[in-house]
């Protein structure tokens, strides 16, 4: 068979990536490069959006460089304050508008050669990020501690 040949036949079958369905849950590319991942309602989140600054620049310390996929089902707000984010830390980001895409990720970082991190979920990575910090409140003095002074 010919190149041209092998080529017709490629092309009329069907996708010529590897492994497209991984590429299309992981916004176009390989879950071995992906460095961190937001489901599609924990990224619509406020505590997810106030610290998501935070986690770029830890992963920025060791990963370079790191891109940033933003998911077409989030609300437009929230897809710009995302890519502004990233933009701020000096990441690349890009709202994939894949057709055939069934992720359940809201946001995507990754980098451009493999990382195979376990488990990428930003929970698992920054729980300390994700901690509710008490605001600590100044206990009252009783009023017989404030009359005798003990």
């Amino acid at each position: 068979m010919t190149d041209l040949d092998k080529q017709i036949l490629q092309k009329a079958t069907g996708e010529t990536r590897l492994n497209p369905d991984e590429q299309r849950r992981y916004f176009g590319t390989f879950r071995e490069r992906v460095v961190l991942t937001i489901a599609l309602q924990e990224a619509q989140t406020e505590g997810i959006q106030k610290t998501f600054s935070q986690a770029l620049e830890r992963l920025s310390q060791t990963f370079s460089p790191l891109s940033v996929k933003i998911s077409p089902k989030l609300s437009t707000e929230t897809q710009i304050f995302y890519m502004k984010k990233a933009q701020d830390k000096g990441c690349s980001a890009t709202i994939v508008d894949e057709t055939a895409a069934n992720s359940p990720f809201g946001i995507i970082v990754h980098t451009n050669k493999a990382e195979n991190i376990e488990s990428t979920d930003f929970a698992v990575q920054f729980p300390d990020l994700l901690e509710a910090k008490p605001t600590p409140h100044p206990q009252k003095e009783s009023f017989f501690k404030k009359l005798f002074g003990h």
